[in-house]
């Protein structure tokens, strides 16, 4: 099971709330936790929880058709760069400003893309990709298919224009979420 993890903001009362609410959070990251369901209990013999990331990770996403199961990367908004915080420490939270393509088995293998530092990216959605026909009017037979085969769509805001982008992302195969969007381009309103 994976998911952003912070310790709690204790302050008896809704995030949002609060004066200076990125005072109030600890800085979040990504986990895994194991689980022995039979057991119901958390497996033993595994770290847990395993960090997959520490750049400050929001709003994992991960293809719909994977979700529940077994899955190898997690695509989550995150910091613009790596970050060093104490977890234990408010204050240290703050807006997101990257996206990440989180490889669940070797984390080494992250990858991540950057935004401007005026640039906010929303929560990832992502599609998979729909394979061709094979030249006879036929569908081509399934070979296995590959978990990271899809497009990783994504608003971003740019506070300093006040305009919203919609980006895609082709994120199949090692370093191609490094490699940018594939697509670009501001929406006729802003949406922040």
């Amino acid at each position: 099971m994976d998911l952003a993890s912070t310790t709690s903001h204790n302050s008896g009362r809704p995030f949002w709330k609060n004066d200076h609410p990125f005072q109030t959070v600890t800085p979040s990251r990504l986990v895994r936790y194991v689980l022995d369901v039979p057991n119901r209990s958390l497996a033993v013999g595994t770290p847990n929880p395993k960090v997959l990331s520490t750049r400050l990770p929001e709003f994992p996403s991960l293809p719909r058709k994977r979700s529940t199961r077994r899955h190898r990367y997690v695509y989550p908004a995150v910091a613009r760069r790596k970050v060093t915080v104490d977890y234990e420490k408010k204050g240290h939270a703050g807006p997101v400003g990257g996206i990440a393509k989180i490889d669940v088995e070797f984390p080494e293998n992250n990858e991540y893309y950057s935004f401007e530092t005026y640039e906010f990216p929303g929560e990832c959605v992502l599609c998979p990709k729909v394979r061709g026909e094979n030249g006879n009017g036929e569908e081509e037979e399934e070979e296995e298919e590959k978990e990271d085969a899809c497009y990783l769509l994504v608003n971003v805001v740019n506070g300093r224009d006040m305009t919203t982008d919609m980006l895609i992302f082709d994120v199949e195969g090692k370093g191609a979420l490094e490699k940018g969007p594939v697509v670009r381009w501001t929406l006729p309103v802003f949406v922040p």
